[in-house]
C-alpha cells in the first residue's frame, strides 16, 4: 500500500510509503493517500493526525516515472480527450487536498527530507510543519514549464510565509534548506528526529478538550478571509459552547 497509517495515544499517523519513488504520486496514489487520510479522520480515537514520509523524502511531488493520468481502473481511465482526462485526474488531486485541509483535526507535517513541488503542497495544506535537518523544500514549476498554482501552492504559501516571499521563491523556482525554511516561517522548528517530535506535539494537543482545539482550528482557518465582525460573531457562539464541555464546567471545583 503506498500510505501507511497507525494510531499512538490519540496521534494518528499517515506515512506516504513509497521510499524508492521518494514518495512521489500520481493521480491514483493520490487517492489512496485521500482514503487515508479519511480513514484517521474517521477514527474516533484519533484527535490529531501527522503526516509524513518513508525514507528520504517527504513526497517529490510527480512521479515522472509514470503518467499522472495512468492506470486503467480509474475513473478518468475512459476518457478518450486527453485534456479532459488529465482535468478528471487533476481534479482527484485537488479532493486530496480538500481532503487534509478540510479534516477537524489539527494536522501536523513532520518534514523528514526532500519536499519537491507538489509535496509543498502536501506540507502546506497541515496547519503546522516541523522539518528535520535534511528537509528541503524545492518550488521547480517554472522549471517544468508549469504554473506555480498546484494543488492549491499559491494560495496556502503566501498565507503561511506572506505574498513577497511566496512570489520570490515560486517565480524564482527556489528552495529553502531546513533554516531557511524556519527563518521564513514556513516551518515552526527544526527537530533532530521530527516524526517523534511531531507525535510529542500531537499528544500534547490531543490531551486537551476536543470541542476546544477543534473549534480553535476552524476559526484560526477561517479569520484570513473574514471580517472581524462577523468574526467576533463566530468567536461568540464557538466560546458559548464551549463553557459548557467538561473542562470548562469543572473550572470551579
Amino acid at each position: 500500500m503506498s500510505i501507511e497509517l497507525s494510531v499512538t495515544n490519540g496521534v494518528g499517523t499517515a506515512t506516504f510509503n513509497r521510499p524508492e519513488a521518494m514518495n512521489s504520486m500520481t493521480a491514483k496514489i493520490l487517492t489512496e493517500w485521500q482514503a487515508g487520510i479519511r480513514e484517521l479522520s474517521d477514527n474516533p480515537e484519533v484527535k490529531v493526525i501527522v503526516v509524513t514520509g518513508k525514507g528520504r523524502a517527504f513526497s517529490a511531488g510527480l512521479d515522472l516515472k509514470q503518467r499522472f493520468d495512468g492506470a486503467d481502473d480509474m475513473p478518468w481511465s475512459n476518457e478518450t480527450n486527453p485534456a479532459s482526462r488529465l482535468a478528471k485526474a487533476l481534479r482527484y488531486g485537488t479532493d486530496f487536498i480538500r481532503t487534509l485541509a478540510g479534516v477537524p483535526q489539527p494536522t501536523i507535517a513532520a518534514v523528514n527530507g526532500y519536499t519537491v513541488g507538489a509535496g509543498m503542497s502536501f506540507a502546506a495544506a497541515c496547519d503546522i510543519r516541523l522539518a528535520s535537518p535534511e528537509a528541503v523544500f524545492s518550488a521547480p514549476f517554472i522549471k517544468l514549464g508549469i504554473s506555480g498554482g498546484d494543488l492549491g501552492l499559491s494560495w496556502f504559501l503566501p498565507r503561511i510565509i506572506g505574498l513577497p516571499k511566496a512570489t520570490d521563491l515560486i517565480l524564482n523556482a527556489g528552495q529553502y534548506d531546513a533554516q531557511q525554511a524556519l527563518e521564513s516561517g514556513l516551518v515552526t522548528s527544526i527537530e533532530e528526529d521530527v516524526v517523534a517530535a511531531a507525535q510529542a506535539m500531537g499528544e500534547h494537543i490531543a490531551s486537551h478538550e476536543s470541542y476546544a482545539v477543534t473549534a480553535s482550528k476552524r476559526l484560526l482557518a477561517a479569520s484570513l478571509n473574514a471580517s472581524l465582525d462577523s468574526h467576533l460573531d463566530a468567536e461568540l457562539s464557538a466560546q458559548t459552547l464551549g463553557f459548557f464541555t467538561d473542562t470548562a464546567q469543572n473550572l470551579d471545583q
